[in-house]
């Protein structure tokens, strides 16, 4: 993907309604994402048991199958993100989706805001993968791209523009190893909200924050520029 360099070391635009502006909008690229998330999840409500199952079964994510690779099945790293296991898995996805996906739209520009959503989503897919190679699981939900979002989000709030490029590692290296472990103790507590009773898959939300991680600096269009020291805030004009 293309990204203009005029951007760089550029503040990002005001969020709509102006400064100052309490009003939370939706960009449309996530108001469509989360749109088809709930038509998928209305539409399994309706179904027969079967039907649902055959659906689950055809969206979710699952390279293996009887220990073979399933090479035509590649196409679930993006279809399991739109389907859930409830409606609370799928609430608790949507709020982290309409929280973050705004802020970091304005950072990447809609295209760049699905592609690196789905980049994310695909790397947590592949992470669940290798680490349980072989085996045969069915992986469903939106939380490796959500992990993705938190990724992004590190760089948005936890990085301050007058930090330094090692203080900036730090900072992330720690902003990562506390969603991580906030990522295992959410995993291993057992039920906890947006779980519906089900095993959570750590080893894709670690894959998915990695990405997010080490993908939003390629698709950030507003990065402030580094000082060479801690003189204050560097933004070129």
């Amino acid at each position: 993907m293309a990204i203009s360099p005029d951007h760089f070391g550029t503040r990002p635009p005001p969020p709509p309604g102006g400064p100052g502006s309490e009003k939370i909008t939706l960009p449309r690229t996530v108001l469509v994402l989360l749109g088809i998330m709930v038509c998928i999840m209305a539409l399994r409500q309706v179904l027969p048991f079967d039907l649902d199952e055959k659906l689950l079964v055809f969206l979710g994510l699952a390279l293996f199958i009887g220990g073979e690779f399933q090479w035509d099945r590649l196409y679930t790293l993006i279809t399991s993100v739109f389907v859930h296991g409830g409606w609370m898995h799928l609430i608790f996805n949507g709020i982290w989706i309409a929280l973050l996906g705004g802020k970091v739209q304005r950072r990447v520009s809609a295209k760049g805001f699905l592609a690196f959503f789905f980049l994310t989503a695909i790397f947590a897919g592949l992470t669940e993968t290798f680490i349980n190679w072989g085996t045969t699981t069915l992986l469903i939900g939106a939380s490796g791209g959500v992990f993705g979002l938190i990724g992004a989000a590190g760089h948005i709030w936890a990085v301050k523009p007058w930090q330094t490029r090692p203080e900036r590692l730090r900072t992330l290296l720690a902003f990562g190893a506390l969603m991580m472990a906030l990522n295992l103790g959410y995993a291993f507590v057992g039920d906890v909200p947006g779980s519906d009773g089900e095993a959570v898959s750590w080893e894709a939300h670690a894959g998915g924050l990695v990405a997010g991680l080490l993908l939003f600096p390629l698709f950030d269009r507003y990065r402030p520029a580094i000082p060479e020291g801690p003189d204050g805030p560097d933004w070129r004009q």
